[in-house]
């Protein structure tokens, strides 16, 4: 029995009786049962009861056994001390605060075997969006509430990272997009060793090369320990530069070409491509922050992050590794980067601002991107549900791993349409 029913029970009152009778013996009288509590603390707060002739105002908490009270270690909890009402279904032991007992509901004596049975039947199916056989039937307001309020989750759940990153780098926010666009440069596969170099190699000290294309390369390069051994002149040249600006910042490598993957790639994605197309955009943009935070929409964006590469880096894959076409940044790598990074930081820039043009913009990039394509859309598509952009993907793609997956469909506005329908 998890206790997402148990509170379903609770907010809608879905007892066979009102004349509820708490374990002491006394009776119960719901007014109010609360608003219901997502963060920490009592499940419900603000709800009034009376029990027996005496009215009270406070809040609820919800568990399947009471013991759970001491199991959850409410006991050492102060924000449970303003609790009047405890509902669970098995009331296995009186449960105490402040050394007096707990009223307690055991509302299993008032819930019909066919609604536990029902729930039960509805979130033990196999398929992963439950809700899918009847989303045809849903009204389209529904759907259209449930992928709004799962944008704005996505989008918030990506800026907290970005907020905690800032955390850890002391509230710097040039170091902090450095380091967050650094990683998604490496993309899943590299993006571990793209961390270690942004990390080994800090934003300032970058930003002392801009425009200095030489400097910049051999700096990304040396650090990300792809300079030893050269096979050409431009190679040798990036080492010579490397071993000077090493010295005088006094940078520590921890990278060697090993710890690279490119296994099973296609030559446009090899490491060494990424890091000649962020070397350019490092070269080219002095201005980190400032140039992320005037970005109002996908064409700046773009314009933002696909850079002119060198000479060399438009005819070559690798170091002494020719290429027939220009390994130029492409489209699908910018509405990644987009996604998972300049949206992000944009928001969490509005939240740390507390001004909500950023977050404006933000959403905004993420509305212009195309519909993504991945085997989750594919499950919502297969379900009648078809999105019209980025944003609506990735809300989609959160409702999914957060909602459906987790089965929380007590949780989401169309299980809650499908499980207490609107009479």
């Amino acid at each position: 029995m998890d206790e997402y029913f148990l509170q379903f029970l609770w907010k809608f009152q879905k007892f066979a009786s009102k004349e509820l009778v708490l374990s002491n013996g006394s009776s119960l009288t719901v007014f109010q049962t609360g608003h219901q509590n997502h963060d920490s603390g009592p499940d419900f707060l603000e709800a009034k009861i009376k029990i027996d002739d005496l009215t009270w105002s406070g809040s609820v908490e919800i568990h399947y056994k009471s013991s759970d009270w001491k199991r959850h270690n409410h006991q050492t909890d102060r924000a449970y001390e303003n609790v009047i009402l405890h509902v669970v279904w098995i009331n296995d032991g009186e449960i105490l605060i402040k050394e007096e007992p707990i009223p307690t509901l055991e509302m299993s004596r008032y819930v019909s075997a066919n609604l536990e049975q029902e729930y039960r039947r509805y979130i033990n199916q196999p398929e992963v969006i439950r809700c899918g056989p009847g989303l045809s039937d849903i009204p389209q307001i529904q759907v259209s509430a449930m992928i709004d309020r799962a944008v704005a989750s996505r989008l918030q759940e990506k800026s907290i990272r970005v907020l905690e990153t800032l955390e850890q780098l002391g509230g710097d926010w040039e170091e902090t997009a450095y380091q967050t666009l650094a990683r998604n440069f490496g993309f899943k596969t590299n993006a571990d060793a793209f961390q270690k170099l942004a990390s080994t190699l800090p934003y300032h000290i970058i930003r002392k090369h801009a425009g200095k294309e030489l400097q910049v390369y051999a700096l990304v390069f040396g650090m990300a320990g792809f300079l030893e051994d050269p096979v050409d002149e431009y190679q040798e040249n990036l080492r010579n530069e490397f071993e000077f600006l090493s010295k005088k910042f006094q940078l520590h490598r921890i990278l060697d070409r090993h710890h690279w993957k490119h296994s099973k790639m296609r030559p446009a994605n090899f490491p060494s491509v990424r890091l000649s197309q962020f070397a350019a955009f490092l070269a080219q943009e002095n201005q980190l922050l400032a140039s992320l935070l005037s970005i109002s929409g996908l064409k700046e964006a773009v314009g933002f992050l696909q850079k002119d590469l060198p000479y060399y880096w438009k005819s070559h894959f690798d170091f002494g590794k020719t290429a027939n076409k220009s390994p130029r940044i492409g489209t699908k790598s910018i509405e990644n980067i987009v996604i998972n990074s300049l949206a992000p930081i944009l928001g969490a820039y509005s939240k740390y601002l507390d001004e909500v043009v950023y977050l404006e913009r933000a959403q905004h990039m993420l509305e212009q991107l195309p519909p993504e394509s991945n085997h989750i859309i594919k499950k919502w598509i297969d379900k009648g549900v078809t999105p019209g952009n980025g944003a609506e993907t990735q809300g989609l793609i959160y409702q999914y791993q957060s909602f459906c997956v987790q089965k929380k469909c007590l949780r989401c506005n169309i299980g809650m349409f499908i499980l207490n329908p609107p009479k």
